[in-house]
């Protein structure tokens, strides 16, 4: 297909410009001598006969500069001279060019940091299929509207509900004992229904998913991530199929995870087994120590579905009493929202601080703008009286705008990514755990784009500040006077309203900081009811195979307090079943023969 002559033309134009010029400065010169020739002919001499072509013409550069607008490419000569002007008048000046280009750095730096927490903990999608659709299903206790739940509450729900594609269940209190040639090492770990990963639609990289139902048979069998294979197993395909031993128990690698996969619900695990119905937590309809994951069903909305698992819960609540007495409600929540937790509404808090510290650093740059186009009236005044339009103007203090802005939002990026390697290196790498979306914490494009539209905003808004402060008419009558006039005292006024802005989003800031500074200094001054600078906590596990009888794990408590309590420093040792300060809700087994994890806890003297 062939492009109309006007496209051909512009193309041309724009990549053949020598050639183009050239064929210009021809064919003027030639209407300009068939002009002169005729003026000859007429009886004029050659000197009078060039004058008066010239003048029938309107002058040779002029008409060079209407053909080039007629083509439409004569703005790129003229950005690329309001650039270079632009660049000549910040280097006339590196004191004004520095100070605000490192102000609005500042501004977009500290934003751009905070939109880079908030698009990896909100915005980024989870490694999950379809993850609009999942949420996170809870039993309402009155004090805890999130509280896990039994096995045997888990496998009602699954039977009596009808508004999940799939629902299954994580137990909290997971970790495991490996057994390897050198001894027992505890490792990271916890056990899943069988259909868990299907209902988070994640396929293991290596091998295949549990079977259906896996969960009550009698095999056993792990997955094991991805970080694990390679740390542990070097990454070998021949992994799958080998066995190692967790808690005693001989079990068969299956599969593999994939790399990226990551649940933060319950943070890091090297190894993922299977629920055992049989075991003595699962078969305890008040051992409530597991958390669900559900998928709702096409054309499910979240609050039928919470409205019928509710109903469920009551159902359950009249027909087990007595272990059942407080879990009369669930609450279904979408897993976005577990994933984040309590750090959404820091987020939110924090990007609200970082705009409201870009818009100061906005105001800061205008108003040195307005005080430096105090000192440029006359030589807009010039230009307006030989001439320029206002829409000239504008282009010109729109590319000086965006020159500042661009250096700004470039210096600001830099500042970002490496406050965001920061923030990361100071997350302790147990918190990481639970936030692992924050570990890929950087620069993209998306973070990029954002920086980019920042600077596109300012440079336009530093753009039109100057432009209506020296409107074309004010500049021309102030040539010609010299005086402010009324305009002037206007624009005075207009500058100290700045200030107070500026004075006011400073004050809202001071007193934001200020209240987060004395609620975190409260938070880490909670009176416990104990000195826990002196105490030692240590989570022990043991494998069910080896202590299978009530006998054997009494005594098995009592050799810890007696083996721990002659250790230099000890002052005295206690066991508990639950650490001090664990969430609410976390699995409380009621006797020591039903768990598998017990916290001992140690009193150092006071040199330990």
């Amino acid at each position: 297909m062939r492009l109309p002559s006007i496209f051909r033309l512009r193309l041309r134009s724009l990549f053949a410009r020598r050639r183009v010029e050239r064929e210009l400065d021809e064919e003027l010169l030639y209407h300009l001598e068939r002009q002169i020739e005729e003026y000859v002919a007429a009886g004029m001499s050659v000197e009078d006969a060039r004058h008066a072509a010239l003048r029938a013409i309107g002058g040779v550069e002029q008409r060079k500069e209407e053909c080039r607008d007629m083509r439409g490419l004569n703005w790129i000569d003229n950005a690329a001279q309001d650039f270079l002007y632009a660049i000549r008048q910040l280097r006339k000046n590196p004191g004004f060019a520095c100070t605000a280009t490192f102000v609005l750095a500042l501004g977009i730096s500290a934003t751009v940091t905070i939109f880079g927490l908030v698009e990896a903990a909100l915005i980024k999608p989870l490694p999950y299929r379809d993850q609009s659709r999942l949420v996170g299903a809870f039993a309402s206790l009155p004090s805890n509207p999130r509280s896990s739940l039994s096995y045997l509450d888990f496998t009602d729900w699954k039977n009596l509900h009808h508004v999940f594609s799939s629902i299954d269940a994580y137990a909290l209190n997971g970790g495991f004992t490996l057994s390897t040639g050198a001894g027992a090492e505890p490792v990271t770990g916890t056990r899943v229904s069988a259909g868990f990963f299907h209902t988070l639609g994640v396929a293991p990289a290596l091998g295949h998913d549990f079977h259906p139902d896996e969960d009550s048979a009698a095999t056993h069998t792990v997955i094991v991530s991805y970080a694990a294979w390679q740390k542990r197993f070097g990454g070998r395909a021949e992994v799958l199929g080998q066995a190692v031993t967790l808690n005693g128990i001989p079990r068969t690698i299956i599969g593999v995870l994939p790399r990226e996969f990551h649940f933060a619900p319950y943070g890091a695990a090297e190894f993922w087994a299977t629920l055992q119905s049989t075991d003595p937590c699962e078969q305890n309809r008040g051992c409530a120590n597991l958390n669900t994951v559900a998928r709702l069903k096409d054309g499910i909305s979240i609050e039928s579905a919470s409205a019928e698992m509710q109903l469920i819960a009551q159902q359950l609540q009249k027909q087990y009493p007595d272990s059942n007495r407080y879990a009369g409600s669930a609450t279904l929540v979408p897993l976005r929202d577990v994933v984040v937790g309590e750090v959404r509404p820091i987020l939110l808090v924090l990007l609200a601080g970082a705009g409201v510290l870009l818009l100061m650093a906005c105001v800061n740059v205008t108003t040195l703008l307005m005080a430096r186009s105090e000192s440029r009236r006359r030589e807009i005044a010039v230009r307006g009286a030989l001439g320029a339009t206002s829409v000239r103007l504008f282009r010109q203090f729109a590319v000086e705008g965006l020159a500042l802005a661009g250096a700004g939002g470039t210096l600001g990026l830099v500042l970002a990514e490496w406050a965001m390697q920061i923030l990361v290196g100071l997350i302790p790498a147990q918190r990481v755990d639970s936030m692992p979306y924050l570990r890929a914490l950087g620069s993209n494009l998306h973070s990029v784009a954002f920086a980019c539209s920042l600077s596109l905003l300012a440079g336009m808004l530093f753009a039109i500040i100057p432009t209506v402060r020296m409107s074309l008419s004010e500049t021309t009558q102030s040539l010609k006077e010299g005086t402010r006039g009324s305009a002037g005292i206007r624009w005075r006024r207009f500058g100290a309203n700045l200030v107070v802005v500026e004075v006011a989003l400073a004050m809202v800031l001071m007193t934001a900081a200020g209240l987060l500074g004395r609620s975190l200094y409260t938070l880490l001054h909670v009176d416990t009811g104990m000195r826990p600078d002196q105490l030692a906590s240590v989570g022990l596990h043991w494998p069910p195979a080896r202590y299978s009888s009530d006998e054997e794990k009494v005594a098995l408590g009592r050799q810890i307090v007696e083996r721990i309590s002659p250790l230099p420093g000890v002052r005295s040792v206690a066991i508990s079943l639950t650490p001090p300060w664990a969430p609410y809700g976390a699995p409380h087994p009621s006797t020591l023969s039903g768990s598998r994890t017990i916290t001992s806890l140690t009193k150092c003297s006071d040199d330990r």
